[in-house]
């Protein structure tokens, strides 16, 4: 899997499509002006508000009506972080070379959750927001995906 900017237009939303086999999975939207993501595959819309949490490497994830939804944090000495979203947990690091990969773990740090190569440009040009948005997107996919094969085994 792969996420791909596909646009970076001058009203500031960018947008994100995560690829795999030359399908498109999941479709990420990052919003610079109202700090927000928006996230969209199979029939699922999400929609989150970011902002910071006291921390500058801290935020909140809020939906719609202001409520909190998640937590995220990032610590840039290793690059790794933590996702807490609608009571799941996700850690993460970035590998970063040439072609950095975004690694998820979920209960097992041996068995990821999902990896997926992340545009070279992330996360130093980034901003952390966009970052976070990424993280999330994939752990949502992830998630989904995981949930589904369970649910086809039983």
């Amino acid at each position: 899997m792969k996420w791909t900017l596909i646009s970076n237009v001058s009203t500031g939303i960018k947008e994100y499509h995560l690829i795999k086999d030359e399908s498109v999975l999941a479709v990420m939207k990052f919003s610079i002006e109202q700090q927000s993501v928006r996230i969209s595959y199979e029939e699922e819309r999400l929609v989150y508000f970011m902002e910071t949490a006291g921390n500058a490497n801290r935020l909140v994830f809020k939906n719609v009506y202001g409520v909190d939804q998640g937590k995220f944090a990032h610590h840039n000495h290793n690059n790794t972080g933590r996702l807490e979203i609608n009571n799941q947990i996700f850690d993460y690091n970035i590998v970063d070379n040439s072609q950095p990969k975004l690694i998820i773990h979920q209960h097992n740090k041996q068995e990821p959750l999902a990896v997926c190569q992340i545009p070279a440009s992330s996360p130093r040009q980034t901003s952390f927001f966009e970052q976070a948005g990424i993280v999330l997107g994939i752990c949502h996919f992830a998630n989904m995906a995981a949930v589904r094969k369970t649910q086809e085994v039983l």
